[in-house]
């Protein structure tokens, strides 16, 4: 009987050990993107790193970052080599590629920006007409007006490797415009000491971001899904607003 009541007791123990233990946490690894200030940095941190670890974080899920340039991360999802990668417009070509879910990151607003040593006429994206010359980099999307005036021919693009690299080239007058996000002009202009040189034009329109998941690696889909629950529940819990109004 003694023996029956101790059985009995462990049972009970390990029972109640299973409901107080937390499920143990996933590991995963996203791409980060290493230089699109202040979303995403070198260093592994930024605006849509903390909002990816909030999200995953709410359905138990830990993350870790694998930074590197945004075109190879691209290539990476899009080939299976990682699950997922971020900052990803959404675009036609974007959402062909890659599973970019119900629940975007944030809304970034993009603009067309010019030296102010330059005569400039243009008052609107719709009068870009004349092949000018407009500086971005390799990998970005930036919206399907864009991609529509490449196509057709209404302008010329300038691949650079950064945004830095387009604004010294407007600086310099090697470019007509560069394409380039608010958050970030502000940032690099007042770094690079070009604030008497670069001077805003009009926008480009505003983009929607993703963090996209991967077509080919088997668990896309998947994580796809466990990351759009988790930005649903930080976004009724107030800890994605929070993290928003810190940038």
């Amino acid at each position: 009987m003694l023996h029956k009541s101790y059985s009995l007791f462990c049972l009970i123990s390990i029972w109640a050990l299973l409901i107080v233990l937390p499920a143990h946490s996933e590991t995963i690894e996203i791409a980060a993107e290493d230089d699109w200030v202040p979303y995403a940095q070198a260093d592994g941190t930024g605006l849509a790193n903390e909002i990816i670890i909030a999200a995953f974080q709410s359905v138990d899920i830990s993350i870790i970052f694998r930074v590197m340039p945004y075109a190879r991360a691209l290539s990476y999802i899009e080939h299976g080599k990682i699950i997922a990668a971020f900052n990803v417009p959404l675009d036609a070509q974007s959402n062909e590629k890659y599973i970019l879910g119900e629940e975007k990151l944030f809304d970034a607003v993009s603009a067309y920006y010019y030296c102010s040593d330059k005569q400039v006429t243009i008052m609107n994206r719709e009068q870009l007409l004349n092949h000018e010359v407009v500086g971005v980099v390799r990998g970005y999307g930036y919206g399907d007006h864009y991609l529509s005036l490449v196509k057709e021919g209404h302008i010329l693009e300038e691949i650079a490797n950064s945004e830095v690299d387009n604004l010294r080239n407007l600086a310099l007058g090697r470019i007509d415009f560069t394409i380039i996000y608010d958050k970030t002009a502000n940032i690099l202009v007042q770094q690079l000491q070009l604030e008497s040189k670069i001077r805003f034009g009009f926008e480009n329109e505003t983009t929607a971001i993703y963090l996209a998941f991967s077509r080919t690696h088997p668990q896309g889909l998947y994580y796809s899904q466990q990351f759009d629950l988790g930005m649903k529940r930080i976004r009724l819990n107030g800890v994605y607003q929070k993290i928003m109004d810190s940038y």
